[in-house]
C-alpha cells in the first residue's frame, strides 16, 4: 500500500478579454488542445497539453480535467556523447542513431483541474519528482493561449500566477518605500469587485491591455501607501504584479515582488482514501479568488 504524501497545488488566473463566457473558455482550451504545441524550456524539456477530459460536461459541472505532458524533447542534431570512450560520439556512431519525431522519453503527467466560471487554473506543481514550477506554467499557458487568440480571432488572454495572500503586505511592508509598480493586465469582469471593474473600464475604454504605473518619492519617510492604494495593489497582484524598491531598517537597499511569492496549497494525499484529482477537485472548489470593494 502507497504511503501518504505531499503534493504541491498552485493557482493560475486565466483572463479573457470581453467578449467572453464560461463555454468561450472551455472553447479556448479545447482549441489549445488541438494545436498540438509543443513548448521548450532550457535545452531538452518539452511540454504539451496533452489531455482533456468531459468537454462537454465542463460548463455543467465547472470543472474541466486535463493533463499537461513534460517529456525530453531530444535534437537529434546536438552533440552526443559515447560513455564508454569518454569521448564525443564520432559521425560514424551518430549516422546509426534513429529516432523517430514523434517519440519523446521520460514522459510526466502534471494534472489539473480549470473551473471556467471563476477562469481559475489548479495544477500540481509537485508530485515526487514531478515538478512543473508556477513561472513555468504561467510562461507555457500565455504563450500556448496567444497562439490560439491569433490563429482563431478569440479575445486575448491574460495569465497570472496567483500570488500568496500576504504577498502584497510583505511588498509594501519596505521600511522605506522610493518606487512602487503596479502593472495591470486587463482585469476580468466576472471578477465583480469594483476595483477591478473601475480599472476593467478604464482600460476597455481606451483599448489598453496593460497598464503599468511607476510611484517614486525621495521624502525621508518614502511612500506611504493609503487603502486606496492597497486595493490597486491587490487587483494588480491578481491581474500581473506588483514590486516594491526601497531601504530596510538598517539601510540596506531592499527589493520585494510579488512574482517572487507564489501561492503554494500543500496537501496530503492518502490513496487509500482519495486521489490526486480528488484533492485537486478539493481544494479548487474550497479557495475562492477574492473581489476587491473600494
Amino acid at each position: 500500500m502507497a504511503k501518504p504524501r505531499t503534493i504541491e497545488i498552485r493557482q493560475i488566473n486565466i483572463s479573457m478579454h470581453a467578449p467572453h463566457s464560461p463555454q468561450g473558455y472551455v472553447d479556448l482550451f479545447q482549441k489549445a488542445y488541438r494545436l498540438k504545441r509543443i513548448a521548450t524550456r532550457g535545452k531538452s524539456d518539452g511540454y504539451l497539453l496533452g489531455a482533456l477530459y468531459d468537454t462537454k460536461n465542463a460548463v455543467d459541472k465547472n470543472e474541466l480535467q486535463g493533463e499537461i505532458y513534460r517529456f525530453t524533447n531530444i535534437d537529434p542534431n546536438a552533440p552526443w556523447f559515447n560513455t564508454q570512450t569518454g569521448k564525443p560520439a564520432e559521425d560514424a556512431e551518430t549516422e546509426q542513431i534513429s529516432i523517430p519525431g514523434n517519440l519523446h522519453p521520460n514522459l510526466e503527467h502534471i494534472p489539473f483541474i480549470f473551473r471556467p466560471k471563476e477562469h481559475r487554473f489548479w495544477y500540481v506543481s509537485k508530485d515526487r519528482k514531478v515538478t512543473m514550477g508556477p513561472s513555468i506554467a504561467e510562461v507555457f499557458l500565455q504563450q500556448l493561449f496567444d497562439e490560439v487568440s491569433r490563429k482563431h480571432d478569440m479575445p486575448p488572454v491574460e495569465v497570472t500566477v496567483k500570488p500568496d495572500e500576504a504577498a502584497v503586505e510583505e511588498v509594501l511592508s519596505i521600511h522605506r518605500i522610493t518606487k512602487i509598480i503596479f502593472e495591470f493586465k486587463r482585469p476580468n469582469a466576472d471578477d465583480a469587485g469594483d476595483v477591478e471593474q473601475r480599472i476593467m473600464r478604464r482600460m476597455e475604454q481606451r483599448n489598453i491591455n496593460r497598464i503599468r504605473e511607476e510611484m517614486t518619492s525621495n521624502d525621508p519617510d518614502g511612500i506611504e501607501p493609503d487603502e486606496e492604494m492597497k486595493l490597486e495593489a491587490q487587483v494588480a497582484a491578481n491581474n500581473g504584479h506588483v514590486e516594491a524598491k526601497g531601504y530596510d531598517a538598517v539601510g540596506m537597499s531592499a527589493t520585494e515582488s510579488t512574482r517572487a511569492k507564489p501561492a503554494v496549497y500543500p496537501e496530503i494525499v492518502n490513496e487509500a482514501v482519495e486521489s490526486v484529482w480528488n484533492v485537486l477537485g478539493r481544494i479548487s472548489s474550497i479557495v475562492k479568488g477574492k473581489s476587491h470593494k473600494g
